[in-house]
């Protein structure tokens, strides 16, 4: 529970310090948060990310969420930086193969934006940042799992991580899933409301199979995760090392 910052704004909201390496280090707290969108955030919750010493926020929501959901609500001083990738294109073409297909999709479409995010994550005058997406499960599950990756965490807590995201976001889902299955209801009876419930269920709720379909494809293409950083990410060893060396104790 250490981990999880409480904002009425936004309940996924959380620090990926205390994780233990496979070298016996930890990630040290305060550096690198992983969080849904910030545009709900309360005055309060502001006053919390300034008092956690934000300066980088890298915002993983496509234009159009943007303009929907609104900008993310900063902190003074607190540089903003957008590596759009886009939901509603993955989601469209995938249904109803659902989070599977979609994490292989940020594994071979979205390189650039991933390796953005450890590049911003290297340099120490960006630090303590933040990454999101929407809700902080899938885009921003699989970032987190690429930047736990590069710290040198194994895959079975790099998991764990992923599916906090089912705990912290239960109250929303379930209120999302109460009002699917009464709209639906009303719509087309029983069976179409369980048809409805199964369907948005598999895309709010996070499953260790999709996270594990991603990394199989980072297999078939680069033979590791740390092929995959250095291949497609453009992480050099080096950086990695030296990243190691910054943000684990």
């Amino acid at each position: 529970m250490d981990r999880h910052v409480p904002l009425s704004g936004q309940p996924n909201f959380r620090d990926l310090g205390g994780y233990a390496s496979s070298d016996g280090r930890r990630v040290k707290w305060g550096v690198v948060y992983r969080s849904g969108e910030l545009s709900q955030l309360s005055p309060d919750d502001v006053r919390t990310l300034a008092e956690l010493g934000i300066k980088t926020v890298v915002d993983l929501r496509s234009p159009e969420e943007v303009t929907a959901r609104g900008q993310g609500r900063l902190p003074d001083g607190a540089a903003l930086h957008p590596m759009p990738i886009s939901s509603s294109d993955m989601f469209a073409k995938l249904i109803p193969s659902l989070l599977d297909k979609v994490n292989r999709h940020l594994v071979r479409e979205f390189s650039a934006q991933f390796g953005g995010l450890l590049r911003a994550l290297s340099d120490a005058a960006k630090r303590p940042l933040v990454f999101h997406c929407t809700q902080g499960k899938d885009r921003a599950g699989f970032g987190a799992a690429m930047v736990l990756s590069a710290l040198g965490v194994p895959w079975d807590t790099v998991l764990e991580d992923y599916l906090l995201s089912n705990h912290y976001r239960k109250a929303e889902n379930d209120k999302m899933l109460g009002m699917i299955r009464s709209f639906a209801r009303d719509q087309a009876g029983s069976e179409g409301e369980e048809i409805a419930f199964q369907r948005v269920e598999g895309l709010l709720y996070v499953k260790e199979q999709s996270l594990q379909a991603a990394r199989a494809e980072i297999l078939e293409g680069h033979g590791s995760v740390e092929g995959y950083l250095v291949e497609a990410l453009g992480c050099s060893k080096e950086g990695l090392e030296q990243l190691r060396e910054e943000l684990l104790e």
